[in-house]
């Protein structure tokens, strides 16, 4: 299972971003040097990029419309 999702934004003049990358690995290193690469591509190109590396935590059980987990209701006794 990937644990880790990089995103990656294009920072635009006007103070807007928009998303340029999504990617899951399997460590945090994969991550950072994964983002290295692709800042130093867009940087060459004059573009100015950020990235956060952020760590994917998979959900257990039964999940609301809002990704909130749904306790499990107990039998009646």
């Amino acid at each position: 299972m990937k644990s880790f999702a990089l995103i990656l934004w294009l920072l635009m003049g006007d103070g807007r971003q928009q998303a340029l990358h999504t990617q899951y690995v399997d460590d945090e290193a994969t991550c950072l040097a994964t983002a290295k690469v692709l800042v130093d591509k867009h940087e060459a190109r004059g573009e100015k990029v950020r990235y956060l590396c952020h760590e994917v935590i998979p959900e257990v059980g039964d999940v609301d419309e809002n990704g909130n987990p749904i306790k499990p209701e107990h039998p009646a006794k």
